[in-house]
């Protein structure tokens, strides 16, 4: 087998593409991906602990969070806030009723 070879490729410019009078990939059509499953997060608060504090938690320790209790909690999808509500349950669950949506 012999030692491969290394030669110079070209390579075309391309000029920068410019929007064409066509319609979007989607063009507004919410039906396309309307069943893609999303994952939103709802964030009650965070706490702060040492490590020596983590390693002591037990059962019935209770943690506490920067949040207050009327606070909003804040809906993230993919890392960004893009709502807030309130805290509420949902039969045996949480919720979180949506008082706020935010503008990109």
């Amino acid at each position: 087998m012999s030692d491969p070879v290394a030669r110079p490729i070209r390579v075309q410019d391309i000029a920068p593409s410019t929007p064409s009078a066509g319609a979007g990939l989607l063009d507004g059509r919410i039906d396309l991906i309307k069943d893609v499953k999303v994952k939103v997060r709802a964030n009650l608060g965070l706490a702060e602990l040492s490590v020596k504090e983590l390693f002591e938690l037990k059962p019935d320790s209770v943690l506490t969070l920067d949040a207050r209790i009327d606070d909003l909690i804040e809906v993230e999808l993919d890392g960004r806030v893009i709502a807030r509500g309130e805290l509420i349950a949902v039969d045996d669950c949480f919720g979180v009723r949506i008082t706020e949506i935010l503008q990109p």
